[in-house]
């Protein structure tokens, strides 16, 4: 009596049956899903072209553009679109409370295609990069009356489920892991760049709303604080101080003298022995100023308005920042600025 085995070696007939079977019900219940075919990435310029960014001969899925972060960040889709039945378990998507932030649960989504169907569209499976599209998710009851457009979804992975094979051991599904596409530089081949007003990126994305937000508080911020003359670079513009005909404006508000001539010195207190000419950084001011000796008088130039930003409030700056030793009553010195744990010691029980 012969063995016994549902195990097949081969692909026999039973499989073609099998697999036809298979595809039926894809065929059937599935829905139309448009899949754009990622197929390599792009060359760089030659004189941009580097050891970590080489260029490639041969247009492959396998290359990688960037191969010192490992990255494919210009990459390059099919312009022709292909549509396959696929079929997956459609969920409530339902946020979660219970985290820091609104949080979605079920935002991925796993498909389940015909492994064969894959291999004779495509030539290969599908794999981490291409895009699909959703129709059934197209939603054209809009606010607004928006234009409505189709769900995007890129694959993030893929593998054989274990529910995909028959009984002769052979597998006939291909699942795929699907996440929200972005609006980021390996998709500008099918959402556009945004320039033209029929482009995917300017309705999928909240690229042009945050263009318009942006230029509309550089509107609000140059009408709520006028432009301020004092404020420029002119340190490489030489300034004739005995011209007739001057500028309106002459010194940058750096506290530098012009025409790259050096402080004889900075302080509190004017120094007794200055030439005339000579320029004094006063650290006294608030902010510093800068003065010229004209005779026996010292002349503002200008005040020193460039200081690095600091907290708006100087009380807070000053609190933070303290570096002051005070002296107590019976002699001692201590830091002004102490630790906490060094003021407030826990006593013991």
């Amino acid at each position: 009596m012969p063995r016994l085995s549902l195990y097949r070696p081969e692909k026999s007939k039973d499989y073609s049956f099998l697999d036809g079977i298979i595809l039926e019900q894809f065929t059937v219940g599935g829905t139309d899903v448009l899949l754009h075919k990622y197929i390599g990435t792009k060359n760089p310029i030659a004189k941009e072209a580097t050891k970590e960014k080489p260029i490639y001969e041969n247009e492959s899925v396998s290359n990688i553009q960037d191969l010192l972060f490992l990255e494919n960040r210009d990459r390059k889709y099919d312009q022709d679109i292909y549509s396959i039945r696929g079929h997956y378990n459609v969920q409530d998507n339902d946020f979660d409370l219970t985290q820091f932030g609104l949080f979605v649960n079920n935002d991925n989504i796993f498909m389940t295609f015909h492994m064969n169907t894959c291999a004779s569209l495509l030539g290969r499976r599908l794999m981490a990069g291409d895009v699909i599209e959703l129709t059934h998710l197209r939603d054209d009851l809009l606010l607004g009356g928006g234009d409505a457009v189709n769900r995007f979804f890129v694959v993030s992975d893929s593998g054989r489920p274990a529910e995909g094979y028959d009984p002769r051991w052979w597998p006939h599904l291909w699942r795929v892991k699907l996440t929200n596409i972005t609006d980021s530089p390996e998709y500008r081949d099918i959402l556009g760049t945004g320039d033209t007003a029929t482009d995917l990126r300017n309705v999928l994305s909240t690229h042009s709303t945050e263009l318009a937000i942006s230029d509309k508080v550089m509107e609000l911020a140059n009408a709520d604080v006028k432009y301020d003359t004092g404020y420029f670079e002119g340190g490489h513009l030489y300034i004739d101080e005995n011209s007739q005909d001057k500028p309106g404006v002459h010194f940058t508000g750096d506290g530098v003298p012009p025409n790259g001539i050096s402080i004889v010195g900075s302080g509190t207190s004017f120094p007794g022995s200055a030439s005339n000419g000579d320029y004094f950084l006063r650290t006294d001011f608030e902010p510093n100023r800068l003065f010229k000796k004209n005779g026996s008088r010292w002349s503002k130039v200008s005040d020193d308005t460039t200081k690095k930003w600091s907290a708006a409030n100087k009380l807070l700056t000053s609190f933070v920042n303290n570096a002051n030793i005070t002296t107590n009553s019976d002699g001692t010195t201590q830091a002004e600025k102490t630790n906490l744990s060094k003021a407030v010691k826990p006593k013991a029980d």
